[in-house]
């Protein structure tokens, strides 16, 4: 009678602990609410990165640049050489400005001098590339750039991330 007793208060015991370790180490999976019980906020910052929401990601415009002279219009090595300076030049200015743009009252100005860096560096390749290359780059650079300003019109009018309503009706 005794060994039973023991062998069921073992398994209790065992259960009571494993109920308790899933329960604290699933918790640290949900999200935190804050005092109006509302879901995903989230404590140092902003659910999914929205502070900078309206905001164009122009260092991403100058990567996606690259990223399509290198592997959509295909140049050769030698031209890729010649790109880079202007390109790592151009990121390092526009990031400089993305940080201004954090800053009050700096928006405008950033955004004018962003656009001017960007124009420098459509002259720039102007020298480095035919002019087949860079045609091919400039509507490649407008279609990524109107996909990305459709996703921020998304975000802003309450769609969800995959481009939908968010479940509104």
């Amino acid at each position: 009678m005794k060994q039973k007793f023991l062998t069921i208060s073992a398994i209790a015991v065992i259960a009571i602990v494993g109920l308790f370790v899933f329960e604290h180490a699933t918790s640290a999976q949900r999200p935190n609410r804050d005092a109006q019980g509302q879901r995903g906020n989230r404590q140092g910052g902003d659910r999914g990165g929205r502070g900078m929401m309206g905001m164009m990601n122009y260092v991403s415009v100058v990567d996606n640049s690259w990223i399509d002279l290198t592997f959509s219009v295909k140049v050769d090595d030698e031209t890729l050489v010649k790109a880079r300076p202007i390109y790592q030049a151009s990121r390092d200015k526009v990031a400089m400005k993305v940080e201004e743009l954090r800053q009050p009252g700096m928006r405008e100005a950033a955004t004018k001098d962003i656009q001017a860096i960007l124009m420098d560096v459509n002259a720039s390749l102007k020298e480095v590339l035919t002019e087949e290359q860079m045609a091919k780059l400039n509507e490649l650079t407008k279609k990524r750039v109107t996909e990305m300003q459709q996703r921020m019109n998304r975000w802003r009018s309450g769609g969800d991330r995959r481009g939908g309503s968010g479940g509104r009706q």
